[in-house]
């Protein structure tokens, strides 16, 4: 099994049934994890599209909608249907694939700060890291079902994507309990997430990693989405 295969069991095993996005060669290892894992990819015209209709399925599903974008321009377009997510609190995993480490932050083709345009428009964005993968999908899924839900980011570099992971298997995921559209995240999946962020955090101290997206700082974003969430 590799990262990809990981990911796409850890969300059937929490009740995503189908995702939607458009093809690329940073998507393919995703597109056939899901292939091959029972889950659905539904192709649609436009990234934006692929985000709305993520948005609604977890609406109407209560578990979270999947949307899946290449980097830069496919991000950016999966921006504005994650954006009305986050607005409509609808539970969302928005997964964008990226370049290879030696490739990140050279001012080539495509390359974009993932992290920095999702952030104000997401409950949270998470990088994707080796031995660290199904903590990190785990945190996302409870982070988008707890309330006030809705969107969470996954950034995955390709090589990780192909990356085996030894002995884990699809019976071996965690899985979080959620309730049908309109009820709230049992006791348990909190204590779940608690248990997979305090897991991943260890991790990141083990390889020296930092803070995840543009760093710890308070931002307008920040700020703005608290304000948004007093408001409602």
């Amino acid at each position: 099994m590799n990262n990809a295969d990981l990911i796409i069991a850890t969300l059937k095993a929490n009740g995503v049934t189908r995702g939607f996005g458009i093809p690329s060669g940073n998507v393919l290892p995703l597109m056939e994890a899901m292939r091959q894992g029972g889950v659905e990819f539904v192709l649609t015209a436009h990234e934006g599209s692929a985000g709305f209709a993520a948005d609604v399925t977890g609406r109407m599903t209560g578990a979270p909608g999947l949307c899946i974008a290449t980097l830069g321009p496919g991000a950016t377009n999966l921006a504005t249907g994650v954006g009305g997510a986050f607005l409509d609190r609808s539970p969302l995993i928005a997964i964008t694939c990226n370049l290879n480490t030696d490739q990140l932050g050279r001012r080539i083709q495509m390359w974009i700060d993932h992290h920095a345009l999702f952030k104000p428009i997401t409950k949270a964005t998470l990088k994707l890291e080796p031995g660290c993968v199904a903590e990190t999908v785990t945190q996302a899924i409870a982070l988008a079902l707890s309330e006030p839900k809705g969107p969470v980011h996954l950034d995955l570099r390709r090589p990780l994507a192909r990356a085996h992971q030894g002995k884990t298997d699809s019976a071996s995921v965690p899985a979080l309990r959620h309730r049908a559209a309109g009820g709230s995240l049992p006791r348990t999946a909190g204590a779940l997430f608690r248990r997979a962020r305090g897991r991943r955090q260890q991790c990141r101290r083990a390889r020296g990693c930092g803070q995840d997206g543009a760093g710890g700082k308070r931002t307008d974003g920040d700020r703005g989405r608290g304000r948004f969430r007093a408001l409602h």
